[in-house]
């Protein structure tokens, strides 16, 4: 007789929660049947609607230079949910999360500067290219060496790291805005083949 092999940690979250999306639907199923046949919620949907439609006001309103407050909104509440989590460290969460904004950062500041210099043209946008690279190979040794001698590698690894994921993501941008021009440019003459 074979034994059952035990369920991984993975295969029982799995589990537990097609578990707990199966109960959430048989509940909202029958509360939208009750709705749809009895109407038992017609003053707490329409109060629920007014709330919601003046809150959605609120968080839409530009707060400063097209910044929403739903945006801000959402992102304290996922760094708050996160935090609070008891699997989740917290000193390495915070690294990789100043990590994330310095790639988000330098793929803000790479592609509006390659932008720019491309438009300037190609000697410039060469000589440019070489100054941004030892510009940032010199900022990042600045920066690993600014704390212990026992930290400074792997500090010097999660910067560059950070600097070639956010170039890396620039450069996924500018393929994929390429491949849409060209894309563009030539589907109707396809279509005109082919008509």
């Amino acid at each position: 007789m074979t034994q059952k092999r035990p369920k991984t940690r993975l295969e029982r979250f799995l589990s537990q929660l097609m578990l707990v999306f199966i109960v959430i639907l048989l509940i909202i199923g029958i509360l939208a049947l009750m709705q749809a046949t009895l109407h038992p919620f017609d003053p707490v949907v329409s109060k629920a609607e007014l709330t919601l439609s003046t809150l959605d006001k609120t968080l839409d309103s530009s707060l400063f230079s097209g910044v929403s407050l739903g945006t801000i909104v959402v992102i304290l509440s996922i760094l708050t949910l996160s935090m609070a989590g008891q699997g989740v460290h917290k000193r390495q969460y915070m690294v990789s999360y100043w990590r994330g904004i310095l790639s988000s950062l330098i793929f803000f500041v790479s592609d509006a500067f390659y932008r720019y210099v491309r438009s300037q043209g190609m000697l410039y946008y060469s000589a440019s290219l070489a100054l941004f690279i030892v510009l940032m190979l010199i900022l990042v040794e600045i920066i690993s060496r600014w704390g212990s001698v026992t930290e400074e590698r792997e500090r010097r690894t999660e910067l560059l790291a950070s600097i070639v994921s956010g170039l890396s993501f620039g450069l996924l941008i500018q393929a994929f805005e390429a491949f849409i021009a060209i894309a563009k440019a030539k589907v109707p003459e396809l279509l005109h083949v082919f008509m």
